[in-house]
């Protein structure tokens, strides 16, 4: 698997373009979202209230397998609030996930660890942190900075020295 880093001047950006678009584009794949460390109150409560379908674990932790537009849209509102509160979120697309393959272990003194994850099922990893995003990917349409260009809105900066597509 392949990897592109992205800086995002806007992170708000996000969620109407980036994102809907790539749901678009990976509509034929399972596609999850892994929130660790949900520890503002309100996205919780967002995920509760909308009655978003979601799999709990740990304390604080969810991962939303997205089915709809409606969903995506919630949580990616959800996803840069986190990241601009400086915590992580993960976006599986592929065949044959499940939630119980997505549950990261986690140490305070290591990095988070997805064990029980068989990649070789995983088309396209994101991980959205608080300056970007960086993608990891071995599908054709996108694996490269010209052909992802299409894809990324002009708020991004496409970090092709560190990227090893």
């Amino acid at each position: 698997m392949k990897s592109l880093n992205q800086s995002v001047l806007e992170l708000h950006t996000l969620k109407r373009t980036f994102f809907l678009r790539w749901f678009k584009i990976c509509s034929a794949f399972l596609f999850f979202f892994v929130l660790e460390s949900v520890i503002l109150e309100h996205i919780e409560r967002v995920i509760l209230e909308k009655k978003i379908p979601s799999y709990k674990f740990a304390s604080n932790d969810f991962i939303i397998k997205i089915d709809s537009v409606d969903t995506l849209e919630v949580i990616c509102d959800c996803t840069v609030d986190l990241a601009l509160n400086g915590f992580s979120v993960y976006i599986f697309f592929g065949q044959g996930l499940s939630e119980g393959d997505l549950v990261p272990t986690s140490n305070w003194d290591k990095p988070l660890e997805f064990k029980t994850l068989d990649f070789e099922k995983v088309d396209t990893f994101i991980d959205v942190h608080e300056v970007g995003l960086t993608i990891f990917s071995d599908n054709d349409k996108y694996n490269s900075p010209r052909k992802v260009t299409d894809y990324i809105p002009k708020a991004f900066l496409l970090d092709i020295e560190n990227s090893d597509i």
